[in-house]
């Protein structure tokens, strides 16, 4: 298996078992026998648990899913949509909504963490506001972060009492 396979194995068996039992009880055997590698080779790729708690926090936030939509060039309201779509997309699951909740109960403990939220908060948040509104001030900031606050509660409380089309319009369509 190649080296990156081996890396991926891991922080996949670490989501899956990191979701299930909680950052602090889950241990680095009941990973290992996941990923169907030893403990040692865990070591080998993540010096510590703490390390692989981080790599799979930061993967837990939604990221990737902003990070994938900007690159799609899109702009204004279609820009947001599909940010919305992919986010409630990505939180549909009950593992990832998990990983999320945990994510952001630790970033006071685990620096990097908070720095990764920084970073969504900061540079990204400035990107979306960019190609949303086509320029970036005070006020499309606080627009981007209610936006982003919403489907935040959206992932967080499974709310299910609107469909999300319904819920990304009306979302959409406070901050516009």
């Amino acid at each position: 298996m190649k080296k990156q396979n081996v890396r991926e194995k891991i922080v996949e068996a670490a989501m899956q078992v990191f979701a299930e039992k909680g950052f602090f009880k889950a241990t680095i055997d009941q990973v290992a026998r996941t990923a169907g590698v030893s403990k040692g080779l865990v070591f080998w790729y993540f010096r510590s648990k703490n390390e692989l708690i981080v790599e799979v926090a930061k993967r837990s936030l939604p990221l990737d899913v902003i990070s994938s939509c900007l690159r799609k060039g899109l702009k204004g309201k279609e820009l947001l949509n599909q940010i919305a779509l992919e986010y409630i997309k990505k939180y549909s699951s009950n593992e990832n909504r998990r990983l999320l909740f945990q994510a952001l109960s630790i970033k006071t403990v685990y620096p990097a963490i908070g720095r990764e939220i920084t970073k969504l908060c900061d540079n990204l948040l400035d990107k979306v506001a960019e190609k949303a509104y086509g320029s970036v001030d005070i006020d499309k900031r606080i627009k981007i972060k209610i936006f982003l606050g919403a489907l935040l509660c959206h992932a967080l409380g499974n709310i299910e009492e609107v469909d999300p089309d319904t819920y990304i319009s009306k979302i959409i369509e406070i901050i516009n």
